[in-house]
């Protein structure tokens, strides 16, 4: 799902792009940077995260976002190198080969996802084995879900008990958690790792 121009504006902002770095950076106290050398960014808005980590640890990176706009503005702000890379695609579908990235990172956009189950399965298809996903989204209580639902057809809603439960069917076990309250929403932090 295309973000909305007001939406573009919140996840555009410096800061914004500045938290998302540091929460990338936290996640990486966890996992063994030795054995990651390529990672996709799902979502990548304008490449802050994405350049961030061509530039700070020399990952050959991809970033990708299903807005077109977004991509060209990452492509101006952070032009790609040998080390960058940034394409349109649909995460549910994504157009990579199998065991292509040792990471994947996915913040705040799963929620923006419809058939997010399928983009849970491409991850999985895209990882090689013993690579990481970092996922950080929102997740909704299941009697909030049950009244959102019939509005939310063009959006990801789940539970944090349906998302966790498709990365497990999906091969993933998990690393690290961590929920930060956000009304009466929460976001959840979740590090996983491909068997």
């Amino acid at each position: 799902m295309k973000m909305t121009t007001l939406e573009k504006k919140f996840v555009n902002r410096k800061q914004k792009g500045e938290y998302n770095i540091a929460r990338v950076r936290d996640c990486f106290n966890h996992l063994d940077l030795g054995h990651i050398y390529r990672g996709l960014e799902l979502g990548c808005g304008i490449g802050a995260v994405s350049a961030f980590l061509a530039n700070e640890y020399n990952m050959n990176i991809t970033g990708t976002d299903f807005d077109a706009e977004q991509v060209e503005l990452a492509r101006s702000l952070h032009p790609e190198t040998d080390l960058l890379h940034y394409r349109v695609e649909d995460a549910s579908r994504l157009t990579f080969p199998a065991h292509t990235f040792d990471l994947v990172i996915a913040q705040n956009v799963f929620h923006h996802i419809p058939e997010w189950e399928k983009a849970v399965q491409e991850v999985a298809r895209v990882l090689s084995s013993g690579g990481y996903f970092i996922w950080f989204d929102l997740a909704v209580p299941g009697l909030i879900k049950k009244v959102l639902k019939p509005a939310a057809r063009h959006s990801g809603l789940y539970t944090l008990a349906e998302v966790r439960s498709e990365f497990l069917r999906c091969g993933f076990t998990q690393l690290y958690y961590d929920r930060i309250p956000h009304g009466p929403f929460s976001h959840h932090h979740l590090i996983l790792q491909k068997s």
